[in-house]
């Protein structure tokens, strides 16, 4: 698949309240950089020329440090979910001349340790593989804080159930989402449409649209990376910490 020729959508909406910073989380800075800088680099090194930021929570200041990116940004103006950012952003480009890509590449704007490779190896595979979604998903020793990625006997994934949402035996399951996709646009559009907020949080999930592209009988891939350090998100300051020290060589990776 030629990078080239999509979208990605980085997601810098939320608040992140858990940083105990008035700033926007997206705005953090990593070795000097607000992470959302390091994510726009890495989509443009995997050869992503468009790119589409939803922004939200004091949105002027993430706008401000996108200016002279490249990038183009959509307001989200209500924070119902990353579900709902995805469909602000699709609107948007459906009504953009030519219209929506095939495909979308879809990113976080708190996951700073992403590489271009890995993204360029999320779209070969997605095209490879004739998939309707692929997903980044990694392995982590202690998957607190992530959605974790349900299978069945088969070994096929069905869903993506977020940890405030997972039972007792889901919350076990080492295979974490990294919130990082490949989707083919018309079967995301479709559920999108679909999409409810019946979770503990009353939010729109991005991740509630495997489970329902999984039911509509589409094919849904992983990229297992071998890295797990690169699926990190940061959503306190000890997760800055921690990808900090990695950044710089101290923590074992990327």
């Amino acid at each position: 698949m030629n990078l080239c020729s999509e979208v990605a959508v980085i997601l810098a909406a939320g608040r992140g309240t858990r940083m105990r910073s008035p700033d926007p989380k997206v705005l953090a800075r990593l070795c000097g950089v607000p992470m959302i800088e390091r994510v726009v680099d890495t989509v443009m090194k995997a050869g992503i020329s468009r790119v589409l930021v939803v922004v939200g929570h004091r949105k002027e200041e993430v706008a401000k440090v996108l200016e002279g990116l490249g990038v183009d940004w959509v307001e989200q103006p209500r924070q119902l979910g990353t579900g709902d950012a995805l469909k602000v952003a699709s609107a948007v480009l459906e009504g953009r001349p030519g219209g929506l890509p095939e495909n979308i590449v879809v990113l976080p704007g708190d996951s700073p340790l992403i590489r271009p490779d890995t993204v360029e190896t999320l779209g070969k595979m997605h095209h490879e593989t004739h998939s309707d979604a692929t997903l980044i998903t990694a392995y982590l020793d202690d998957p607190k804080g992530y959605g974790r990625v349900v299978r069945d006997g088969q070994d096929r994934i069905t869903r993506v159930v977020e940890e405030l949402d997972a039972t007792e035996e889901e919350a076990g399951i080492q295979e974490v989402n990294s919130g990082i996709y490949c989707f083919r646009s018309a079967p995301l559009l479709e559920a999108l449409e679909r999409l409810t907020p019946d979770n503990r949080k009353g939010e729109y999930y991005l991740t509630q649209a495997i489970e329902i592209l999984n039911g509509m009988g589409r094919k849904i891939s992983a990229f297992i990376v071998s890295d797990p350090n690169e699926v990190l998100g940061v959503n306190s300051q000890e997760d800055l910490k921690r990808v900090t020290e990695i950044a710089t060589g101290g923590g074992g990776g990327v």
